[in-house]
């Protein structure tokens, strides 16, 4: 019975022995943002966005002017770059809580299949960062940039695409493991939200830049990033961005501004639904997309009664026709300048007509700039907000005296 007891006893010490392979804050280089960019003609730079954590703390400081420290190496590949960042700090680089990664223009226009075979193979990174394209800046200018809104830019880019995404319908969340997907999968082309930077990007790496009420440089998204197959081919602007995301089934909320006779009214469009139906027709494909949806009237700048019928009924075709206009703007770029599917109607017949897929899959890139698309939108407006008529034509008219 002792031995027994001393058994148990010796197991639950070794239970407790802790993690083997644990490292303590302090030795670590928490890095929250990668960057990649070009370096010459066969090499990469990699920069990489990295905590002081003396100054993230509110209950301390360390000395440092900033909560971050952006640092650069170039190797032959990524692995020998970041490995090279040793020389600069006494740590190696922990990858474990990256929340942006940054693909430099001319790394995406040359192919990503490198960059992405790196992030996948990591075993420290996970997948849910969100992958970003730089737009006429580099990795390393964007990563270099100081916010004032949050203390670590890469957190303030995480935070800004979920609430652009979630609320203006521009942009998109794209993790690793859904890019991977778009890469691999036949029949759709990945896309990537686009970053740029909005005025100077020297004077955005000083405290100064945070420090006044009208920043030099401000870190925004612009639009999004079409690819053929790896490669970045060309940009899709904002209505573009939104007729894509209005396919694809990404919109959870946005605004849509409407021309009257006497003025504007503000849509907000509080749900929207996304069907792509193909349809073969003596072996040739047509696709069809139906968009449903609701929204809401959110602000009016017109004397119009928009509770008379023909009145409320012009708004909901003006909503409806705005809508259309901008998947049709999206389609025509992607089919006459870009040739790439980045809507993933092919992907779409793989899956509805299996058989009739596997007779054009071959041929996809040569169908898709050809293919027949007729888009129907029927968005309902189901309020007038809480008051019926704009508030200014209840003010009485007053005479000056």
């Amino acid at each position: 019975m002792k031995k027994s007891l001393m058994l148990l006893f010796v197991s639950l010490l070794l239970c407790l022995s802790g993690c083997w392979n644990s490292r303590e804050v302090n030795d670590l280089a928490i890095a929250v943002a990668l960057g990649i960019d070009k370096y010459g003609d066969d090499s990469y730079r990699v920069s990489v966005q990295v905590l002081n954590p003396g100054e993230v703390s509110t209950s301390s400081t360390s000395g440092y002017d900033t909560p971050v420290t952006t640092y650069t190496a170039t190797g032959r590949i990524i692995f020998e770059a970041l490995r090279k960042l040793t020389q600069q700090l006494p740590n190696k680089i922990y990858l474990a809580h990256i929340r942006m990664i940054i693909i430099g223009e001319e790394v995406a226009r040359e192919g990503i299949y490198k960059p992405i075979d790196f992030l996948s193979r990591d075993p420290e990174m996970r997948t849910d960062f969100y992958v970003v394209v730089s737009k006429g800046n580099t990795a390393n200018e964007i990563l270099n940039v100081l916010t004032s809104y949050e203390k670590i830019p890469a957190n303030k880019l995480f935070d800004s695409l979920n609430s652009s995404s979630e609320n203006w319908a521009a942009t998109g969340k794209i993790r690793l493991n859904e890019l991977m997907d778009d890469l691999v999968k036949e029949g759709i082309h990945p896309i990537l939200t686009a970053i740029k930077i909005i005025g100077d990007p020297e004077a955005g790496e000083f405290t100064d830049n945070v420090l006044t009420t009208a920043p030099d440089a401000i870190l925004s998204y612009d639009g999004m990033g079409a690819f053929r197959a790896n490669k970045l081919v060309g940009w899709l602007n904002v209505d573009e961005s939104k007729g894509l995301n209005y396919v694809k089934g990404n919109v959870k909320n946005t605004v849509i501004v409407s021309d009257m006779d006497d003025g504007q009214v503000g849509i907000e469009l509080t749900d929207a639904n996304s069907e792509i139906i193909p349809h073969f027709t003596h072996g040739d494909p047509t696709i069809e997309v139906k968009i449903t949806g609701v929204a809401n009237i959110a602000d009016v700048n017109t004397k119009l009664d928009l509770m008379t019928e023909h009145i409320f009924s012009e708004l909901e075709d003006k909503t409806n026709n705005n809508i259309k206009e901008k998947i049709t703007q999206a389609i025509d770029k992607a089919q006459n300048e870009f040739e790439s599917d980045i809507f993933g109607f092919g992907d779409q017949i793989h899956k509805t007509d299996p058989k009739n897929w596997e007779k054009i899959k071959n041929k996809w890139s040569e169908i898709f700039p050809k293919i027949p698309i007729n888009v129907t939108v029927d968005i309902q407006l189901k309020r007038a907000g809480t008051i019926k008529d704009p508030f200014y034509q209840e003010i009485p008219s007053k005479e000056s005296s």
